[in-house]
């Protein structure tokens, strides 16, 4: 299991580059933007009430102070002469009111009668104003002059810049404090946020059961926090349960892998290998799989330096761009060794490629026996001809021209045609021997038999064969042997064969020996036939049983159809329970040997029976020998 948790020191952050517009600084700046807006708009807006009640203000000031120099100056416009006190008055009212810069009265002609002034307040930003004067300051009667007020308007200008400095700095202080509110909050949920990325983080990551420390947050981000750590506590519940059973399943499918007999190979769609079985390690001939694990399988090369499953890969490549129905499947040469190799892709539930799987089946025996399929059909096609026309030329001039025949020649022509007929015989019925024996649901009809007269039978039928190439056959039977449970015609074709292989493969003038003793104290007994013909390189001794096996297509020109010892194998030791063996020497000659159990069931096969086909016989007093 792969320990997917991030080291301890490993940083998270909310992108892997410092930027300055991140979220945080985003949330900050807005902050910052909209508390300063928010400020400025209250600060203006206090302000300009403020002047406008500060205006409203200075204007009842200045109506109060016109209405009473209007009641001085109504006194002093009726007298039409100046009013000492009245000018005292106004001059004591302008030295007390800083903010009066000139008092003037003038008659209905416009003459001034009285002016006072300062002229340190004269200036052109004075407010000027004109209050009509009526006489006895009854409205209603007729104007008798007019009076003229200059404000210099220092007190309110001295308020409103104090007011301003007062606001201004008020509004400094709330935007410091609402800024660092603004910054103290975004940090905090910045930081908050940060824990909660953190622990996404290493959830994304496998890290199932990583808490987040939820006792530093509050409100809705404690809740969310709390909900994160349930959630991350059931994910790592099912994540172990889920690993258990996929550690299982994949146990279990490596295990069968490992264990099927056909070469498995899987590999992803790179091509390199991730799992291989033993069997395909053997057919690869590579001696520990790990060398071949994380690999491309197009890169393996054989004893010649041949990459054989380069061009495999790039076929089904191709296959699978065509997409073709069906499986892809190609023989593959290594050296000794043609494997069929099937490739397979590996799909999800979507359907998006995740590799391919090759299977790998070692067909050598196969290709070799189709081989041998092939050359025996050859060799049957062959045979079988041979014989046919050899009858049908002899038949014909028997039929055309049998009455030109003398009787010698008639007689030599019958005697050709008896011996290919026995020739096409024996071949028909080793097929069909073969054809039945091979069955498995073939069973032989067994009995207790004596088994010389049967040697002697097979002898006499093939006696004919051995004179035409003057060969001595002779005997070596053990007197009273005991009767042996089998099936006579099953070891009269046995001897048959090997008597006819004896013949055909000994040079004229030869000898041909066939003994039987009772042999392993008197449990089995013992059949063999010796010749000393061209033997069999030693090469070929353990492939001679097989089928179609031919060792005349290796060394010898004599043709058959490769179905002869086989025959003779399955007859004695898949249904007589008994054993076959023989013991060769190139120009010295072969002894082929079986034994027969006495009891129905049981005989020794070990190799020790090899030793005994060639022991030496002393004993000539136990044997009745026939010429």
């Amino acid at each position: 299991m792969q320990n997917n948790k991030p080291p301890a020191d490993t940083k998270y952050f909310i992108s892997s580059k410092p930027q300055f517009f991140t979220s945080e600084n985003r949330i900050l700046i807005f902050g910052l933007l909209l508390s300063t807006l928010t400020l400025a708009v209250v600060c203006f807006f206090i302000y300009q009430h403020f002047i406008t009640t500060l205006d409203t203000s200075y204007e009842k000031t200045m109506d109060s102070l016109t209405s009473a120099v209007s009641v001085a100056g109504v006194a002093e416009l009726q007298t039409g002469q100046p009013n000492q006190e009245v000018d005292h008055f106004l001059s004591e009212l302008i030295a007390s009111h800083s903010d009066i810069a000139y008092i003037e009265f003038q008659d209905s002609t416009g003459h001034t009668l009285f002016r006072s002034e300062d002229n340190s307040r004269m200036s052109k930003t004075l407010i000027h104003q004109v209050t009509k004067l009526h006489q006895g300051n009854d409205p209603d009667l007729p104007i008798i002059g007019s009076v003229h007020l200059g404000m210099t308007g220092r007190s309110r200008d001295t308020l409103s810049k104090a007011t301003q400095m007062t606001i201004i700095f008020a509004f400094i202080s709330a935007w410091i404090i609402s800024s660092i509110a603004v910054v103290g909050i975004t940090w905090i949920l910045s930081k908050h946020l940060r824990t909660l990325v953190r622990g996404v983080k290493r959830l994304s990551t496998g890290d199932f059961g990583y808490r987040i420390p939820s006792n530093e947050l509050w409100g809705e981000l404690k809740h969310l926090a709390e909900s994160f750590n349930d959630m991350s506590t059931r994910l790592r519940v099912y994540e172990d349960q889920n690993i258990d059973t996929l550690t299982f399943e994949r146990n279990k499918l490596e295990a069968i892998l490992l264990s099927i007999t056909d070469g498995v190979l899987v590999a992803d769609n790179d091509g390199e290998i991730v799992i291989i079985n033993e069997s395909a390690r053997e057919m690869l001939d590579v001696k520990n799989s790990d060398v071949l694990l994380g690999t491309n399988i197009t890169d393996y090369t054989n004893d010649d330096g041949e990459h054989p499953f380069e061009s495999v890969c790039k076929e089904f490549h191709q296959f699978l761009k065509d997409d073709v129905q069906g499986s892809f499947v190609r023989a593959v040469e290594l050296g000794k060794i043609t494997m069929r190799v099937i490739i397979s892709s590996i799909r999800d539930t979507e359907g998006v490629s995740l590799g391919y799987v090759m299977i790998m089946r070692d067909i050598t025996r196969e290709m070799e026996i189709d081989r041998m399929k092939t050359q025996f059909i050859s060799n049957v096609s062959h045979e079988l001809r041979t014989p046919v026309t050899t009858i049908k030329s002899y038949v014909d001039t028997i039929v055309n021209h049998g009455d030109e025949l003398d009787e010698e020649t008639y007689h030599e022509f019958m005697q050709t045609i008896n011996v290919e007929t026995d020739r096409l015989k024996k071949m028909v019925s080793d097929i069909l021997d073969f054809s039945r024996l091979e069955a498995p649901e073939y069973k032989m009809e067994m009995e207790y038999q004596d088994i010389v007269p049967i040697i002697n039978l097979t002898i006499q039928s093939v006696k004919m064969l051995a004179e035409q190439k003057k060969l001595i056959v002779s005997t070596a039977i053990e007197s009273n042997l005991p009767k042996v449970y089998m099936n006579s015609d099953s070891i009269e074709r046995v001897l048959r064969n090997l008597l006819s292989n004896a013949i055909k493969y000994t040079n004229e003038s030869g000898r041909i020996k066939v003994r039987a003793e009772v042999v392993e104290e008197g449990q089995e007994v013992e059949v063999s036939v010796e010749d000393s013909g061209v033997g069999i390189p030693e090469e070929h001794l353990p492939h001679i049983w097989d089928r179609f096996y031919r060792v005349e297509n290796k060394v010898h020109t004599v043709k058959g159809t490769g179905l002869g010892l086989h025959l003779v194998k399955v007859a004695i030791e898949e249904h007589h329970n008994g054993v076959v063996f023989v013991k060769s020497q190139v120009g010295k000659g072969s002894i082929f040997t079986f034994r027969l159990p006495l009891v129905p069931g049981g005989i020794l096969k070990d190799g020790s029976s090899e030793n005994n086909a060639s022991e030496t016989y002393t004993s000539s007093d136990k044997y009745l020998m026939e010429a």
